[in-house]
């Protein structure tokens, strides 16, 4: 089964236009910034990029548009939103047809009643069945909301047993969770990949195959960095961790605060939301903190660069 890289996959943003349309030109953009942040690939049609308010045939023509256009990019989607098994492997053998790399199940999706871990385990099974591209690569997103579940070790040892799982957003914000599925995962293609900035650092000794989360969309190179060269440079990866753990909590009014910092240092998008339907305006203190923040890793690249 194939592995994916380690490294940084941010959460990506979905750039609209004032009248709430996608904005291609945007997106195609924004791929081009992760690239040019080393980024190993991007978690694309997630909570990020406002999939609930997608209707399906925008999540695959996006989808479409982000494959045709991804670079060096490994592109894994979710992309299931509904209720019902069959709507959901319907989304899921569309959003896989669209020529993704890795298609992630949403854990809240399967876990609509609360179910014991074997009955999880069951659900698992029902999807793996329906979904008609046995080679796809499959993954885990753990999506904070509006219901989530951590995995338990069990659950992922299951997963990493049958070959065919090799990525997890995991979003616990728990050390000990996190090391704990990264042992049932041990020898397996099934690389966990943390959400949680503050975390980062100890997730990755202890393991953990990367980054996957909403800071990726404000300085992803700072977490490539950490993910390729934590064992090569110890000290220094410990002062930059210390470092990301002060500069990465920015998520007041986000996703429309990651769209606000591309229009002052990456792309040039509204920060307009579906979800409210308009464009928001950043807070005073919010548009302050992202603007020392970006003074602060320009510091950070510039050290990096003498080593």
């Amino acid at each position: 089964m194939k592995t994916f890289p380690k490294g940084a996959y941010p959460a990506m943003i979905t750039p609209f236009k004032e009248d709430g349309a996608i904005d291609y030109s945007a997106v195609g953009e924004l791929l081009r910034w992760y690239e040019r942040m080393n980024c190993s690939g991007v978690l694309a049609l997630c909570a990020s990029s406002e999939t609930e308010k997608l209707s399906l045939d925008e999540r695959v023509e996006l989808a479409k548009y982000i494959v045709a256009h991804k670079g060096k990019l490994v592109i894994i989607a979710s992309g299931h939103v509904s209720d019902s098994v069959e709507d959901q492997l319907t989304e899921l053998n569309a959003m896989a047809d669209a020529g993704v790399d890795g298609l992630c199940l949403i854990v809240g999706r399967l876990n609509q009643h609360n179910e014991t871990e074997d009955e999880f385990i069951e659900n698992i099974k029902v999807i793996m069945d329906g979904i008609n591209n046995k080679e796809i690569p499959l993954g885990f997103y753990e999506k904070p909301c509006p219901e989530n579940r951590s995995l338990s070790e069990k659950i992922v040892k299951f997963c990493a047993d049958t070959g065919r799982f090799a990525f997890m957003k995991e979003t616990s914000c728990d050390p000990d969770v996190i090391a704990a599925k990264i042992r049932a995962a041990a020898g397996s293609p099934f690389g966990i990949y943390n959400a949680n900035s503050v975390l980062l650092y100890d997730s990755l000794k202890a393991g953990a195959a990367g980054f996957c989360g909403i800071m990726g969309n404000f300085h992803p190179d700072l977490y490539q960095w950490l993910c390729e060269n934590h064992e090569k440079y110890p000290a220094e990866a410990k002062r930059l961790a210390d470092y990301i753990s002060a500069i990465g909590e920015t998520g007041d009014q986000y996703p429309a605060s990651a769209k606000y910092h591309h229009n002052l240092y990456g792309v040039k998008m509204s920060t307009y939301l579906r979800r409210t339907g308009d464009a928001p305006v950043m807070k005073p203190a919010v548009a302050a903190r992202l603007q020392r923040v970006e003074s602060v890793v320009n510091e950070l690249r510039a050290w990096l660069a003498t080593l």
